[in-house]
This record gives structure tokens, sequence and C-alpha cells, in this order.
């Protein structure tokens, strides 16, 4: 089977001029046969070509003829003279010219007392030649005789051959014109095929995004979905990517406070009991908080960034318990934290939502503080059908941000601080969460000398 569009295209068509042309030879051989055969008997009727019957004389039941006829080809043998022949009814060969000299011919006369010409070949010696006979009575009480004449058909195939020959040439040149325009057609016509295949060759080795070009309105149907197609696989990667980087990101605290678990095990050889059982409340916090990041992000990924149920989650424990479990990381800093938290502060919306953007705000601020962290928050009166905003403060003492930097840090991948471990994907994660909640983000100078956080949600 041929899996080439072209292959098909080009067999076709070839197939299709192969017959037209086979056709149109026959029908026109055919056609200059018949012309070429009306006039070959045209020529053998005239008497310049055939036996003067004129000359011929009965006398008492004998035929007689004279021995020069006025066609000298006639008079002489040779291969291209007229040999001429004449029978009686009873098929006896009873006079012959002196061109036909000795050869035996097998010819049967048909006797039907009218012009017969007949284009039936006959061979002697090898020679072909064409028969012209003709049947005519003498006298009223004549038996009736047979004019024979025999005319060489080397001119005559002459003719039929250089005609076929010249046919088979033009034929083979108009079919090599027209398959030739045909090639240069489907050369044309396949252009925008070939330049989708060659742009999906350079998408594939990463060379080009998506199809571009002029297509005509047949293909362009096409290309635009093979573009949609290539950009939702884009989004769907990039979606994948972004999933996979959040969550190493989010995983990133409990490993730190796990290792630092570890640490201390090393370090203190002494370890009582109390310490163990302390040791292993703590382990499996951290090991559900792992598991609850992980179900988190795949939810996430499942439903989108926002679900359609929101609860009202108190805001100071879930702050607290991510300022102790920071503290166990950070704890060779001796970080002083001061949270001066409204008791009316709700979140309204997911608790895994509000971890992520209070747990990379505060890792943030444990991470670059010297030795401060403020933590404040309270919430905005709002009217009768709007219950005011929750603002949430995080600052702290160290270098700070400056204000060139400010809009930078918020774009996935970016750091200001490149001597401090991270990948620049925790503030970006933040300002992705608070955007899908319809909120802002504030970044500012903080009063104690580091940089201040704040946060904007309905």
């Amino acid at each position: 089977m041929i899996r080439s569009l072209k292959g098909r295209v080009t067999i076709a068509i070839a197939s299709i001029l192969a017959t037209i042309f086979t056709l149109a030879s026959i029908a026109v051989m055919h056609s200059f046969n018949t012309t070429l055969d009306h006039a070959a008997k045209e020529r053998l009727a005239s008497n310049t070509n055939t036996i003067p019957v004129g000359l011929a004389r009965e006398e008492d039941g004998q035929l007689t003829m004279p021995d020069i006829l006025p066609n000298s080809r006639f008079n002489k043998q040779g291969d291209d003279n007229l040999r001429g022949y004449i029978y009686n009814q009873k098929e006896e060969m009873v006079w012959r010219s002196v061109s036909a000299g000795i050869d035996d011919v097998k010819l049967k006369p048909h006797f039907d007392h009218a012009g017969y010409v007949s284009l039936d070949t006959i061979k002697i010696n090898g020679r072909t030649f064409l028969v012209h006979e003709i049947d005519i009575t003498l006298s009223p009480s004549s038996q009736g005789y047979s004019f024979v004449t025999l005319i060489p058909a080397k001119n005559y195939f002459n003719i039929l051959n250089i005609f076929r020959n010249d046919l088979l040439i033009s034929i083979i040149l108009t079919s090599l014109i027209i398959f030739g325009s045909f090639l240069i057609i489907l050369w044309w016509f396949f252009t925008p095929f070939r330049n989708v295949s060659r742009q999906l060759n350079e998408i594939e080795s990463g060379e080009r995004t998506q199809l571009e070009g002029n297509f005509p309105i047949e293909v362009k149907r096409l290309t635009d979905s093979i573009n949609t197609l290539l950009i939702s696989e884009k989004k769907q990667r990039e979606k994948y990517r972004t999933t996979m980087d959040d969550l190493t990101h989010s995983l990133k605290t409990p490993l730190m406070i796990l290792q630092s678990f570890s640490t201390a095990l090393r370090n203190n050889k002494a370890v009582n009991r109390q310490d163990i059982k302390e040791l292993s409340l703590n382990l499996d916090t951290q090991i559900n908080r792992m598991n609850q990041i992980v179900g988190y992000h795949l939810h996430r990924t499942v439903t989108g960034r926002q679900g359609l149920t929101r609860q009202a989650i108190q805001v100071e424990p879930i702050i607290r318990d991510l300022c102790r479990s920071l503290d166990k990381v950070y704890h060779d800093k001796l970080i002083s934290v001061q949270i001066n938290l409204d008791p009316a502060c709700l979140f309204q919306g997911d608790e895994g939502d509000f971890l992520e953007i209070m747990g990379n705000l505060l890792e943030n601020a444990f991470k670059f503080c010297h030795q401060l962290i403020i933590v404040s928050g309270y919430l905005e009166p709002g009217s009768e059908k709007n219950h005011g905003r929750l603002i949430l403060i995080v600052e702290d003492d160290g270098p700070g941000i400056s204000s060139e930097a400010q809009d930078q840090i918020l774009q996935r991948g970016i750091r200001v601080d490149c001597q401090k471990p991270g990948q620049g994907i925790g503030l970006a994660i933040v300002s992705d969460l608070i955007e899908g909640y319809h909120g802002k983000i504030i970044i500012d100078r903080s009063e104690v000398g580091g940089a201040a956080f704040s946060v904007c949600l309905p």
C-alpha cells in the first residue's frame, strides 16, 4: 500500500494519462489506417497502376494480350515493378505480364463482376504485394475474366510505419510535457504540506513552538488545530513543572526540620525517654505535614487553584505552629518572634492555601532576619455586603529588599540574595495564591530595618 499522498496522486494521474493516450493512439491509428486504405484503393483503381483492360481481345474463346503494355512497369522484371495476371472463371491463369516472371502465385479470384479492390496482402518470395482485382466480360458471349494487379506494398507500409513512429514520438513527448507540468503543479500544490512537515520537525527539535505561515484555507484549519494542541500541551507541561516545583519547595521545610532532628540526635548522646517521646511526636507532626502537602498539591493539580468551597480558618494557631516548626530549623540564630494578631482574624478559603502563603513568608523571614520577626494582623471593618479584608504583615530585621527588586522577586525563579539556599519559587507561589483570591501583596521597608510583606485578602 502506498502511504504517500503524493505517490498516490502521481500513480493515479500517470494511469489516467496512459489510458487516455492509449485509447487516443488506437483511435488515431484506426482513423489513419481507414484513410490510408481508402487512398490506396483509389490509387489501385486508377488506370495508371492496373492492367489496361481495353487491350484485351477474345478470339474463338481465347484471350489475347499485346506483348508490350503501355505501362513499362509491366514489361520488365524488378522489385518495384507491377505484376499483372488474368484468370478465367475456372480460376486458371491464362496470362501473366513479363514483370511477373515465373513465380508461382497462389491467388483465388472472386469473380463478382464488380470492381473489387482488396488490400489483403500476398507474399511472393518474401516480398509483400497489395492485390487489385476487377472482373470483366469482354463480349456478350465471353465467359468473363478476372484482371489482377499486384502492386509492391513497400511504400504503403513505409507510410504506415512513418506515421506510427511519428505518432509514438508525439505521444511520448506530449506525455512527458503533460506529466512534467503535472509534477510542477503537484510540487506547488503540496508546498503548504511540506511547510507544515518542515515546521513540525522544527517543533520536535525545539527550534520553534508553533506553526506559522500564510496557509490555504483548506490547510489552515489543520494548522490552527495543531497550534491549539501545541499550546494546550505546553500549558499542561508548564502546569506539571510548576506543580512539581511547588511540591518540592513545600516539602523543603519539613525535610529541613527532620534533618535538624537527625542532627540533634547525633549531637546529643544522652537521650532520655521524654526526649524520645517528644521527638516521636515531632516526627509524626512533620510526616503528617508532608502528607498534607502532597495531598494539597495533588488536589490543586486536579481541581485548579481554588475550589468553590471556602471555610473560615483561625489564623493565629496556624501561624504559631509554623513559627515553632521553623524555629527548630533556625534554632542556632536564636530568633525572637513577636506575634500580634487580632483574635477576630479569619481566613476565608482553603487551609492548604493559607499554609502555603504564610509558610513561605515566614520561611523567608526566618532565613533573612538577624534575630527579630514581627507578625501582626487585623481585620478591616467592612459593610453589610462585605465582611472586610484580612490584613497580615510579616516583618524582619534583615537586610531588606531594594525598591528595584520588589517587583522582580514575585516572579518565578527570581532571587535577590543568591548567597542563601533556595530556588526563587516561594514568593511566586504566594503571589499566585493571593491573586487567585483577588487579594494583593505589598513589599515595603520594615520599621525594624528589614523587609515588610503586607498581605490583603478579602
